[in-house]
């Protein structure tokens, strides 16, 4: 799978049902070549081009499934919202 086929899936919480956004960054290891965690802006932040807002943080371990059209999670939305970097 390719980044840009990533960044088009919409990312859900399985624990609560809410819809997070899109990915619009992710982490790897270059020593593994893994992807270790995507980013997702948080609310009222598009693009990352406005403001530096929180984001959520991701974990490639708290992925459920990837599907056609979603990326399902389970995360903890107060611990997985970082703010964004300066």
């Amino acid at each position: 799978m390719r980044f840009w086929e990533l960044s088009k899936k919409e990312v859900i919480n399985c624990k609560d049902g809410k819809r997070l956004g899109y990915v619009a960054d992710l982490e790897i290891d270059v020593m593994t070549g893994k992807v270790c965690k995507l980013y997702v802006p948080g609310p009222g932040k598009f693009c990352g081009c406005f403001g530096k807002s929180p984001e959520f943080v991701i974990c490639w371990n708290q992925i459920v499934r990837i599907g056609d059209d979603i990326l399902l999670v389970d995360i903890e939305t107060k611990k997985a919202y970082q703010k964004g970097k300066d």
